[in-house]
């Protein structure tokens, strides 16, 4: 019987055991000063071309038997902790901090704020470094004057909730939520935003069913790469949406960013982004975490949330994936403010790191898109074992995939059954082991 932590990786053949079932929170929450985001890319060591290694014999499939057992129980949870509201409520489940949120978005950022007011304060400071004299800040701020107007009502109704609750300013709450937009997207003529500043590459994703898994079932894996590192240690936690009117959902997000990175509905459509740049950057738009919001709230189908995305307005360039289990269907939607391409799924599989492959800008793919790079890692991995792909096989967690360096969180989602497989809070997340959560209609629970 195996032990319990990190499988090793072969190429050509892959058998992971990424559900490692041995821990998740998101860490002891001390204080640390903010690491300034790079002026440029990160340079994961990842992309550098390395010598190719001779192929192996593809080993067998792994018996049941033969995979690590659970590393013991989950540490003791602490109480949950209910709103004083009514409406959300703070619980633990495998180690990993889930907040439930109910019922309209007035009451639900409310409830946000009630819980975790000190710590959504202190996401705003630790993000944003509130200084008037910051450049970095300004010109956040400035984007965010422009793009707040283009957010969905709803959302932004919440937010105002959030922020009388939690004591946080409305305008740098709803910066927390776009900043990766605002700092990149163009602004109109006569905004004073300046715009189109290059923040570098990050996030893999990738999904599989048909006949490129075990079985047919559909089987996604994301990674979400960014910096922060310091925030994500204190913050991370699972989001469970409940809203009043739409679906409901789970998003992997920290304390006070209501949109978040990594999301799955009660239907099984799974959105996941990752960071693109088109030819159009615009601040006039919704911003990606709030597209795919919109998707995962309203649609049940990856042609129904496709359409959400074409409707926009969109802002900035994006990679998205969106991946359905009835019927199994999936695409990556590769968009700026003005273009859509969508990438479906072929001969059971679609996979995306940054670079845009069918949007059709005029300049070459980047680095990370090479045989050598993490597209092209995860690529021939689900070549290499196509048809025997299933949920032992962690192709998110695999060497050259993620950008360890600030591989913030990584997960595996299983939309058949509404679980999902999630490792956040410490970096890198695809070194730490996986705990496994459930959509269920009594709350998140754990399917360990």
């Amino acid at each position: 019987m195996s032990k319990p932590g990190r499988a090793q990786f072969s190429i050509p053949s892959l058998f992971v055991t990424a559900l490692l079932l041995c821990g998740c929170g998101a860490g002891d929450g001390g204080p640390g000063a903010r690491p300034p985001p790079p002026p440029g890319p990160p340079q994961p060591r990842v992309e550098a071309p390395t010598p190719p290694l001779p192929p192996p014999t593809p080993p067998p499939s792994p018996a049941p038997g033969d995979l690590p057992k659970p590393g013991g129980p989950a540490p003791a949870a602490p109480e949950p902790v209910a709103a004083p509201n009514g409406h959300g409520r703070l619980y633990t489940v495998n180690s990993c901090r889930v907040l439930e949120l109910s019922g309209t978005p007035e009451k639900m950022g409310e409830a946000h704020g009630q819980l975790l007011g000190a710590e959504v304060r202190r996401v705003v400071k630790d993000v944003l470094n509130p200084d008037p004299d910051d450049e970095r800040f300004k010109r956040i701020m400035a984007g965010t004057k422009v793009m707040e107007r283009f957010q969905p009502e709803p959302y932004r109704r919440e937010l105002a909730a959030l922020a009388k609750a939690s004591g946080a300013d409305y305008l740098e709450l709803v910066a927390l939520q776009l900043f990766g937009d605002a700092e990149r997207g163009k602004a109109p003529a006569g905004e004073p935003a300046p715009g189109q500043k290059v923040l570098g590459q990050q996030c893999t994703s990738f999904a599989a069913f048909g006949p490129a898994t075990r079985g047919g079932e559909l089987i996604c894996g994301r990674n979400f790469d960014y910096w922060y590192e310091s925030v994500n240690k204190y913050a991370a936690l699972v989001i469970h949406y409940r809203p009043a009117k739409g679906r409901s959902f789970v998003t992997v997000s920290w304390a006070g960013v209501i949109n978040g990175w990594t999301l799955m509905n009660d239907a099984g459509l799974v959105a996941a982004n990752n960071n693109g740049y088109g030819s159009d950057e615009s601040l006039e738009g919704v911003s990606t975490c709030f597209l795919q919001r919109l998707a995962v709230e309203n649609a049940a189908t990856v042609d129904e949330a496709l359409e959400i995305v074409k409707r926009g307005p969109r802002a900035v360039g994006t990679v998205l994936l969106l991946a359905g289990a009835k019927p199994p269907a999936a695409c990556e939607v590769e968009f700026d403010h003005a273009s859509v391409a969508v990438r479906r799924a072929e001969n059971g599989w679609v996979a995306a790191a940054n670079g845009f492959r069918a949007l059709g800008l005029a300049r070459p793919l980047g680095p990370e898109e090479s045989a050598t790079g993490r597209y092209g890692a995860l690529a021939e991995l689900i070549r290499a074992n196509h048809g025997r792909i299933d949920r032992t096989m962690n192709f998110a967690g695999a060497p050259g995939v993620p950008i360890e360096t600030i591989n913030l969180h990584s997960a595996l989602l299983f939309p058949a059954d509404l679980t999902l497989a999630v490792s956040m809070g410490r970096v890198p997340a695809c070194r730490q082991p996986y705990r496994k959560l459930r959509i269920t209609a009594k709350g998140i629970e754990s399917a360990e």
